[in-house]
């Protein structure tokens, strides 16, 4: 504190030397804990995977890829042979790899995918 700081601060009375102290703490307290609340980057929850995309081919094949996050991702489908829902190998997001499923398959040449999506896991 400056001289003229101490000398105003001094000549006040004990009651609002308190009150401008407490002031000057709740100015202060809310500054210090936004600051120390913040994460590094490193140290954050992964994300799953995102920026991902799904599909069928020739309606016997559901596949999904996932670009983007961390986590691991697949592709789930029920054909019209099953009551169960089927499921890909889980992937990481790539660029190139996507995970897929066939419904049509030696024992159940005729089958087709009547739904599908993507299961996805954090990192």
């Amino acid at each position: 504190m400056t001289r003229s700081v101490r000398r105003v601060f001094a000549s006040m009375s004990t009651r609002a030397r308190v009150a401008v102290s407490a002031a000057l703490l709740l100015a202060v307290v809310p500054v210090t804990f936004t600051v120390g609340s913040a994460a590094p980057a490193e140290a954050r929850e992964p994300s799953p995977p995102t920026n991902c995309s799904s599909g069928v081919n020739r309606r016997a094949q559901a596949w999904a890829m996932c670009k983007g996050g961390y986590g691991t991702f697949r592709v789930w489908a029920r054909c019209n042979w099953s009551a169960s829902t089927v499921y890909g190998p889980w992937m990481a997001p790539s660029t190139v790899r996507s995970s897929s499923v066939f419904c049509a398959t030696t024992g159940n040449p005729a089958g087709i995918v009547m739904a599908y999506g993507i299961q996805k896991r954090d990192g």
